[in-house]
């Protein structure tokens, strides 16, 4: 598989090269373009650059060529499969984020919208995050996670399922024990949570007396019990829920008909 890799967090995160790493690792993929943000992109959603121009950038980073650019995730695809690449990828990967996306994040989440943006284009993505904790053992979730994402597309691309969006989200508890086996940690399909995050925000001010509003970003404090995708993680479950973009509400559609 010719796969694009990119991510959110920006070209420097330790969980973009961890998940490359694992990539060039493996023997199903023939080929690995990445292209990521020049800096930090977290909670830009499906943003896009086109007030101002796109400058990508040819560097090489961990002895590997690769594009920066200065613009969002969904930028990076877009481009990408427009204008820098020679050939369309099979796959887009995006992470391993730094932190959840699970639930009404998904929606917020610049590292989903790198997998969709590739959705557009009928290619298959793939979003990846890690549950932020003290420590971030990037290279033991992506070799946890990276085999099964590609064996997944690989069999639901065989069954005809074309331009499929898995966004897969790795608790702490995955990665904690290192000698744990793949199976001794259980995998979910299940569906996005819609309950919103408490994320109040902090009303403070600055030396000019001038107020000002910080969000306190909250993560759900509820114990495991609902089939979602957030319940699951706290339960200790590697979640692969599958998205599409269509926002359609057939049902209402067929009521105003």
């Amino acid at each position: 598989m010719h796969v694009l890799l990119t991510n959110d967090d920006g070209i420097q995160a330790q969980g973009l090269w961890a998940v490359a790493r694992q990539l060039m690792s493996d023997s199903r993929v023939s080929r690995l373009d990445i292209i990521a943000p020049q800096v930090q992109q977290s909670g830009v959603s499906h943003s896009i650059t086109y007030l101002t121009p796109l400058t990508p950038s040819r560097t090489v980073l961990h002895g590997k060529e690769v594009w920066t650019v200065n613009g969002t995730p969904a930028d990076c695809v877009k481009l990408g499969v427009m204008s820098l690449l020679d050939v369309r990828p099979d796959m887009v990967i995006s992470g391993l984020n730094e932190g959840l996306n699970t639930g009404i994040n998904s929606i917020y989440s610049g590292t989903v919208a790198g997998a969709r943006e590739a959705t557009f284009f009928a290619i298959s993505g793939v979003a990846l995050s890690l549950e932020y904790g003290p420590q971030m053992d990037f290279e033991a979730a992506a070799a946890k996670v990276i085999p099964r994402a590609i064996s997944m597309v690989t069999s639901l691309l065989q069954q005809g399922h074309q331009a499929t969006l898995l966004n897969i989200n790795v608790p702490q508890s995955a990665v904690m024990n290192e000698e744990d086996s793949e199976l001794a940690t259980e995998w979910k399909t299940v569906p996005m949570k819609l309950t919103r995050h408490d994320d109040l925000y902090l009303k403070r001010q600055d030396p000019k007396q001038r107020e000002y509003f910080w969000s306190t970003d909250k993560p759900f404090v509820e114990l495991p019990g609902d089939n979602t995708d957030v319940d699951s993680v706290a339960g200790g479950a590697i979640t692969v829920t599958p998205m599409h973009f269509d926002l359609t509400d057939y049902k209402l559609l067929q009521n105003l008909e």
